[in-house]
């Protein structure tokens, strides 16, 4: 989801997510090889769904635009933009009124920042998983005086690097224990599984999950997950911990008492967890 990166003197407000399809786009990245390439072509693909409204002149070059106007950016560390501007007559809400109506239904509406001096909306496309998680598209427009506008259609694309093959659970384990971690609001108490079919699942539900792509400097509020210790014998010292879905929505995993590289699992991981456990826990 895209976060504001510099205040503005409007309002924010965040509209209700509708149903959407792929749209055509995910097709055209997937011409590229790597995942950055893909995002990269993704992010070309979605500008060109932007559509200018009548008359509008598109600029060859960055115009001055008005001071104290809020950028916008994604939570990712890994990320590709395409950028376009235009010059339009009329005013900042009717323009980003005719994009509402004209925008492909493929998109879905997100944040909305009402201005001066500028006014944003963000239109996004369902994640491509395990490739793209983030793909959207913020629409913002300037009043630069004299009944004309500037408008600037932003393509915002995170991609999920590759997993290194050597970050895995290791299939030698037998034995886990879960334990609840973060803000439960009952702790329940450790369990134990050995049963073969349960650990091998666990295993196998870490070292699906794919990296975590949040940048290191955006705030995030603690959640509330498991810790998960993946033991080769009961009574042994610990092969693999992934413990979370905890900040930032991450799971951390250390291998061998060696600290990898953050993990970003679905929302569905911690119910995956219980019913892969068959424990009764109850989740918010």
């Amino acid at each position: 989801m895209a976060v504001a990166l510099a205040a503005g003197c409007g309002t924010a407000a965040s509209a209700p997510r509708e149903p959407t399809s792929a749209g055509p786009t995910a097709v055209t990245s997937q011409l590229a090889s790597s995942p950055e390439q893909r995002a990269a072509a993704e992010a070309k693909a979605i500008l060109r769904q932007f559509v200018p409204p009548p008359g509008a002149v598109r600029l060859a070059n960055k115009p001055a635009l008005p001071a104290g106007s809020p950028g916008m950016g994604l939570t990712a560390a890994t990320q590709q933009d395409a950028t376009g501007y235009w010059r339009a007559r009329g005013t900042a809400t009717a323009l980003l009124a005719w994009e509402q109506a004209h925008i492909s239904p493929s998109f879905s509406r997100q944040d909305v920042i009402i201005g001066p001096p500028s006014w944003n909306t963000v239109y996004a496309l369902p994640a491509v998983p395990g490739v793209l998680p983030q793909r959207e598209m913020n629409v913002q427009v300037y009043d630069t005086g004299g009944g004309t506008t500037v408008i600037r259609a932003e393509a915002m694309v995170s991609w999920t690097p590759p997993r290194p093959a050597a970050e895995v659970v290791p299939a030698s384990v037998t034995v886990v224990t879960i334990a609840p971690y973060g803000l439960w609001p009952k702790m329940p108490a450790p369990v134990t599984v050995t049963s073969p079919t349960a650990v091998r699942r666990l295993a196998a539900l870490v070292n699906t999950l794919p990296l975590a792509t949040t940048a290191n400097d955006v705030p995030c509020p603690m959640g509330m997950g498991f810790t998960l210790t993946f033991r080769a014998a009961a009574g042994g010292v610990p092969v693999a911990v992934a413990q979370g879905p905890g900040t930032c929505d991450a799971v951390t995993l250390s291998l061998n008492g060696k600290d990898e590289p953050a993990l970003q699992p679905p929302g569905s991981y911690a119910a995956a967890v219980v019913q892969i456990a068959g424990l009764h826990w109850t989740l918010p």
